[in-house]
């Protein structure tokens, strides 16, 4: 019989190696990550002695919520607009997401940006041929 605490420890670790596999990395390349071996991991978590800064690692990495690990994603997904970029999306640490991010969104205000000019140069060419077609009728 799995105790309550052993099926919380398995809980917390299914959730992480689901959420792992889901960004193609490995259960190795976290612990290599967080700079522990797979198991001092393992004993933290079945422990209970993961300490929250490591944690938080995790969750920074996953790009996900420090609280999902403790909440049902069903449930989440009711109450998380799914078409908002969530705070947690972006790796603050991260100079070249950073940079990347800032660029795209200077691409994306440049196109709306060009999106008018072209609508306002389609008026102008439909004004012009308009002008153009009263001159044909006299």
């Amino acid at each position: 019989m799995v105790t309550l605490e052993r099926k919380a420890y398995m809980n917390l670790k299914n959730k992480i190696i689901t959420l792992l596999e889901q960004n193609k990395y490995t259960y190795k390349e976290l612990a290599e990550h967080l700079k522990i071996s797979e198991a001092e991991l393992d004993h933290a978590l079945e422990t209970k002695t993961l300490e929250v800064r490591t944690l938080e690692l995790i969750s920074k990495e996953l790009r996900i919520p420090l609280y999902s690990f403790f909440r049902d994603p069903a449930e989440m997904e009711k109450i998380l607009s799914p078409d908002k970029q969530r705070y947690y999306d972006v790796n603050i640490w991260s100079d070249q997401e950073v940079k990347y991010r800032t660029e795209i969104t200077k691409l994306k205000e440049e196109l709306e940006k060009l999106a008018i000019e072209a609508k306002n140069k389609d008026m102008l060419i439909e004004a012009l041929e308009g002008e153009l077609k009263k001159g044909w009728a006299k």
